[in-house]
């Protein structure tokens, strides 16, 4: 039986998180940490205070702000714990504190853990290495009114990833939208961001030339595929040595 805390549990997805973990056999959700303090059920205990949960527990999922990332990854390292984040958003500071923690216990870090998604990024790795660069690229990401940070963390990440194949060693070839009168286009990757309505969750990455236009598309019809992949890392992370793994990582298993 692994032990789970659900850090952000009152959120979106801490709330599909305790759902699904509660119909899991092989996984006990011990309680969950956010900013009030309150109840699930009856069974459940949430505090603000995380280190009163970190007492026999196997793993902590993640999925809450930039500041309860930085947070629940100091605890994480105190009690050496390992750590699962979909945390989106972190800056600087707040990703210091995940790898300090990764140093002493095994942490899964994705921006999306959707496995279309991972797979998506393996696809397009494999596609950009054989366009190179005779190929123009844009990515278009769309999202429900509510989320908090544009672009998405997932965008950010499958830009990343091009931006490295294509060897653009600076990261300033990644743009954010259009403006203007004379732009002329170069070597940048640019990311769309649309917000609005209840969209779960799109991601397209458009590979342009003058006589071909590759669209790769990935749709979120529900939060579930993103807690089928969180769980897949739970029960993976548990195993594993100190060290910094992706969902790739977790997929590659």
């Amino acid at each position: 039986m692994i032990r789970v805390v659900i850090n952000g549990i009152l959120g979106r997805m801490g709330m599909e998180l305790t759902r699904s973990i509660m119909q899991e056999e092989d996984l006990f959700l011990v309680g969950g940490v956010d900013t009030l303090e309150t109840f699930v059920n009856d069974e459940i205990m949430v505090t603000t205070n995380p280190e009163e949960l970190m007492y026999d527990i196997d793993v902590v999922v993640d999925f809450s702000s930039g500041k309860g990332t930085s947070n629940i990854a100091k605890v994480c390292r105190e009690f050496k714990v390992p750590l699962v984040t979909g945390t989106t958003g972190l800056t600087k500071a707040d990703q210091r504190r995940v790898i300090e923690l990764s140093k002493v216990a095994p942490v899964v870090q994705a921006s999306n853990f959707s496995i279309g998604i991972n797979l998506l990024l393996d696809l397009i790795q494999k596609t950009a290495s054989v366009l190179k660069n005779n190929f123009d690229i844009e990515i278009v990401e769309l999202h429900h009114r509510y989320k908090k940070d544009a672009p998405s963390g997932t965008a950010l990440t499958l830009a990343s990833t091009l931006n490295q194949i294509l060897n653009n060693s600076d990261e300033s070839c990644i743009q954010f939208g259009r403006k203007g009168s004379k732009l002329s286009r170069g070597n940048e990757i640019v990311i769309h961001s649309l917000r609005g309505g209840g969209i779960i969750g799109e991601h397209q990455v458009h590979f342009l030339c003058k006589n071909e236009h590759l669209i790769f598309s990935h749709h979120s019809l529900s939060r579930k595929v993103f807690v089928d992949g969180a769980i897949r890392a739970i029960e993976w992370v548990i195993l594993q040595k100190p060290g910094l793994y992706t969902m790739l990582d977790v997929l590659k298993a």
